[in-house]
């Protein structure tokens, strides 16, 4: 499967920047600080479940939103970098307040057919393999908060390493 990347219209980082903005991240924060800011602005509980890879294979993290509380789902043998950007991958989709998509029940039918109604699930959102706005934006974000969550020191001798922050 080859990921589908379009040209942006520059609209959805606009949007982004404004949603990480409106959180008053400090310079620096621990990804639970992130968690509990994350929280507060989605007004419930966000609870990190690991999963294993073999349940949903194609999917590198899965916010499933229901009315007391959001499950972001991350697969346990992704190594602690990759989670935690899929984590804010996720947090784009929430802060963004996106609506949900048909990709989880086009790639899975079988598991979320009727799940939805029978479990309170008000909207499931994944990483999409075809990179449209919503998927960009979500990006954005998630690439906005890994700044707040590198370490203080974010000057390096490294002209290499520069490249990359």
């Amino acid at each position: 499967m080859a990921v589908r990347f379009r040209k942006s219209d520059g609209g959805e980082r606009a949007a982004s920047e404004a949603a990480v903005a409106a959180l008053s991240l400090g310079e620096h924060v621990t990804f639970d600080e992130l968690l509990d800011v994350v929280t507060k602005a989605h007004g419930k509980p966000i609870e990190l479940r690991d999963i294993d890879h073999s349940v949903i294979p194609a999917v590198t993290g899965l916010w499933i939103e229901k009315d007391a509380k959001s499950i972001i789902l991350l697969p346990s043998g992704d190594n602690r970098l990759h989670r935690t950007h899929a984590a804010c991958h996720e947090f784009g989709h929430i802060l963004l307040r996106h609506q949900g998509c048909g990709g989880v029940e086009t790639a899975m039918p079988s598991m979320f057919q009727h799940v939805g109604s029978r479990r309170g699930i008000k909207r499931m959102l994944a990483r999409s393999l075809d990179w449209n706005e919503t998927e960009r934006a979500a990006e954005h974000v998630a690439y906005l908060l890994s700044l707040a969550l590198l370490p203080e020191e974010r000057q390096s001798p490294s002209g290499f390493e520069r490249t990359f922050i």
